[in-house]
């Protein structure tokens, strides 16, 4: 170490570059042979490698089981025996929400939005079987996920490495002897900065290298075609928020009185960005935009239910309809049934009413997260656990894209079903079997693209991007008012 030191500390006149590796390199080495980081280095690592395991065994057993629950599904629907079509309409089915691969990585809001959605005439429901619901306060606490650990441990690790990097040098009297070379700070800051990048991608680059061949192996190609570029985005999207988060400590270690103040100051911000921040961003959004209590939204959705007319009041009007449509003069007389169209006229407007509020409650949850996001005003890690989920496919918008789908096609098997019985001339008492059931296409969910995803994070994207100005404009200045002494 003696060696490295006095190397650096030669009165020669190197290239800028040189001089550059040479102080990553001796930050570097002194990081490696400090024990404090070799263990927390190894800490880390072995809660990143075992999540991302954890993460790919949850991902396999929750597709496998998807795939068996939908073809099981589907059996029970095209078996279920002969009756009449309004009844297979609310004998119903169910839509499986397919989960990411990018989901071991990032779990998000997955085990709080649930996992199927039950489809049946007149009823338009939320996502049910959350897998919060049987898990015990152990798991839960338990539940460490990659993304957990690169948003929390990660920058722990990086205060850790860095917060002595100017202070301890100031301390023991080497940053002056550093300085009398003629080294400009900025290029000293800039070597110093490299060498604390060169120990954590010892540290992450192995995993994601793991990561992303256990991906291509293990998830389809279709799948796998999904998500590569989504990861590609998600390690830059972690690699600018380390290096954020280096520009930092390296400003709070540049103007700090000592080593025991940064270090005070930094694990002060790594407090505020990492739990403080977030919870106070939610309960604001709270505030703001509180979501009505369950009682409150079936009430509201009954009160509009109510105002519609009952099947009994339909039937004059549409027999009415019918017969100036085919030119007939008595009810008996009408070539088409009666019965298919008031349901086709029924479901029209109770799901136009369900709709209407359901998607009032889902623009709620939406102008929270929009809170939510504003916060990353105070906190780089907002932003960086949003576009995490996003990336993931595991945040509420994919959810919501998720849920819309199932009710479209809710609504249109449902139709398909009443049509049916138009087109048959059918009675209350007509009972159709199997080769209608097998009419109606089986569920398929295609989850969006790269670009609509980005889109739903443009506000904590563009704040992230003022967190990146404002450090790069504060680093000079902090290192140019730097206290040699």
């Amino acid at each position: 170490m003696n060696r490295i030191r006095d190397e650096l500390f030669l009165p020669l006149h190197k290239p800028l570059k040189t001089m550059i590796t040479r102080i990553a390199r001796k930050e570097y080495i002194e990081m490696i042979r400090d024990g404090r980081f070799r263990w927390a280095a190894g800490i880390v690592f072995a809660l990143l490698a075992g999540s991302l395991i954890v993460g790919w065994k949850h991902y396999a057993d929750v597709e496998t089981q998807r795939a068996e629950s939908q073809a099981a599904d589907r059996e029970i629907w095209v078996g279920q025996g002969e009756k009449s079509q309004h009844s297979a309409a609310h004998f119903g089915s169910y839509a499986f929400k397919p989960t990411s691969p990018l989901s071991s990585i990032d779990r998000g809001v997955l085990p709080y939005t649930g996992v199927s959605v039950f489809m049946e005439a007149h009823r338009v429901k939320e996502a049910s079987y959350r897998p919060v619901e049987d898990a015990n306060a152990m798991h839960r606490l338990g539940a460490v996920t990659a993304a957990s650990t690169l948003q929390l441990l990660i920058p722990l690790l990086i205060i850790l490495l860095a917060f002595s990097s100017f202070a301890g040098e100031r301390e023991q009297g080497t940053l002056r002897q550093l300085m009398s070379l003629g080294l400009q700070r900025r290029t000293v800051a800039l070597g110093k900065a490299l060498g604390v990048v060169l120990p954590l991608m010892l540290l992450l680059a192995p995993a994601a290298v793991v990561g992303a061949v256990a991906m291509v192996l293990h998830a389809g190609p279709d799948a796998a075609l999904w998500s590569l570029p989504r990861l590609l985005l998600m390690v830059v999207l972690y690699l600018l928020y380390f290096g954020l988060f280096i520009g930092i400590v390296l400003i709070v270690s540049a103007r700090a009185s000592s080593t025991r103040v940064a270090l005070i100051v930094l694990l002060g911000f790594w407090l505020w960005s990492s739990f403080l921040v977030p919870r106070a961003a939610t309960d604001i959004a709270d505030a703001l935009f509180p979501m009505p209590t369950s009682i409150e939204f079936d009430r509201a959705m009954q009160a509009d239910y109510d105002q519609l007319p009952a099947w009994t009041d339909r039937m004059p009007a549409i027999e009415e309809r019918l017969m100036k449509e085919h030119g007939v003069d008595a009810p008996d007389l009408i070539p088409v049934s009666v019965a298919g169209h008031i349901l086709l006229e029924a479901e029209e407007d109770e799901t136009r009413i369900y709709r209407k509020h359901f998607d009032a409650l889902r623009d709620t949850y939406e102008a929270q997260n929009r809170v939510v996001q504003a916060g990353a005003v105070l906190a780089p890690m907002v932003t960086v656990k949003a576009v995490s989920m996003g990336l993931a496919g595991s945040d509420y918008a994919h959810h919501r894209h998720f849920v819309e789908a199932a009710e479209t096609y809710r609504y249109d098997f449902v139709q398909m079903l009443n049509r049916d019985m138009v087109a048959q001339n059918a009675s209350w008492d007509y009972r159709a079997g199997r080769a209608m059931w097998e009419s109606i296409p089986t569920f398929t969910y295609e989850s969006p693209g790269l670009g609509w995803t980005l889109s739903h994070h443009t506000i904590g994207l563009g704040l992230l991007g003022l967190w990146f100005v404002v450090v790069a404009l504060a680093m000079p200045v902090a290192v140019t008012r730097m206290k040699i002494n």
